[in-house]
């Protein structure tokens, strides 16, 4: 009998962009794990995952709830090209929302995941 993950509360993927922007998947779960895949662009490459401490997952938890997940639009674009996408997935507290992001968006998407990869790779995986 294996042992199973604890559910998906958040998680941010982005895409490439014609220059350097950081691609990455971060996933963090409901037990407080935290995976991280740096692909392109980041201080962190490869897979990487660390159960966060109390105080790393309240902090987190405290970025990623900034937003107000309930009143989001599941799609954000522009009409600019060669940027990245960046493509989030919130689940908890009775909310469950998917949100595409393509330019710009609502102020507490534009910096949240620049703000949480650089949590995730200072804060957490800091090497």
């Amino acid at each position: 009998m294996g042992s199973e993950k604890a559910e998906v509360i958040f998680s941010v993927s982005t895409t490439p962009c014609f220059g350097n922007c950081p691609v990455y998947e971060l996933s963090l779960y409901g037990d407080k794990l935290l995976t991280f895949e740096g692909k392109q662009n980041t201080n962190l490459e490869g897979k990487h995952e660390k159960r966060l401490s109390d105080e790393q997952f309240e902090a987190l938890l405290g970025i990623i709830e900034a937003a107000d997940w309930s009143q989001l639009k599941s799609s954000y674009t522009s009409d600019m090209t060669d940027l990245p996408t960046q493509n989030f997935s919130y689940t908890r507290n009775g909310i469950s929302k998917q949100v595409s992001k393509y330019g710009s968006g609502p102020k507490e998407l534009n910096s949240m995941s620049d703000t949480i990869l650089k949590f995730a790779e200072e804060q957490v995986f800091k090497q």
